[in-house]
């Protein structure tokens, strides 16, 4: 099979089938997104939307604002969020180098972004391709990661591999939106536990149709 080439044809299939993709999380600017991709780690978008969307419009406008409301009250606010106590740390470190090294903007390179505390390649690659207007990005989540293998396009398990992997065979301007429409489909069609074959309009060139 010609990797490149299958890839370029589920590429197309995709962009047909969700033409105006955009991410799940709501935010305004690079500062609310990389808080809220950060608490979004094994929580629900909807969850981490209900929560912070209200405060980023009434009391965190900035790290400086996070910071000076404090790590308890922070915590207090993010308390029905999964792991709040982790991510709470999480975020508290965040701010305090944004404010510290970078004049409280987040970066806009790779290298800047996994250098915050916790922010690893997928959370700067959703940063950098919603707020930077960087194309070439894969945005390797559990979705995605499941999509991918499912139509062959790794076999890889480790993130930083599926991503190698892809960027090899997927065009560097389409890489972004391949992302964020295989992960939609993952999320609608190519479900873990069940995945809908039968409607699935990849289903003629997917090695795994019809097999879970």
């Amino acid at each position: 099979m010609d990797l490149s080439k299958h890839a370029g044809i589920i590429v197309k299939r995709l962009s047909k089938g969700y033409p105006d993709i955009k991410c799940h999380l709501e935010f305004s600017n690079a500062f609310e997104l990389l808080i809220s991709t950060v608490l979004a780690a094994q929580c629900t978008d909807v969850r981490v939307n209900m929560v912070m969307v209200p405060l980023y419009k009434s009391k965190y406008r900035s790290p400086e604002d996070v910071l000076k409301d404090g790590e308890i009250n922070f915590r207090e606010n993010i308390k029905s969020i999964n792991f709040f106590n982790n991510k709470t740390k999480a975020v508290i470190a965040i701010c305090e180098d944004l404010t510290e090294k970078y004049k409280s903007k987040v970066p806009e390179t790779m290298d800047e972004l996994t250098s915050l505390p916790g922010v690893g390649r997928k959370t700067a690659s959703v940063i950098l391709g919603n707020c930077c207007g960087k194309k070439d990005v894969i945005i390797v989540d559990t979705h995605l990661k499941r999509v991918a293998a499912r139509l062959g396009l790794t076999d890889k398990e480790n993130p930083e591999k599926v991503e190698e992997d892809l960027k090899k065979i997927i065009s560097s301007k389409e890489q972004f939106y391949f992302s964020m429409r295989a992960g939609e489909h993952g999320r609608q069609v190519c479900k873990a536990k069940k995945p809908d074959c039968e409607n699935c309009f990849i289903n003629d060139i997917c090695p795994s149709a019809f097999k879970n």
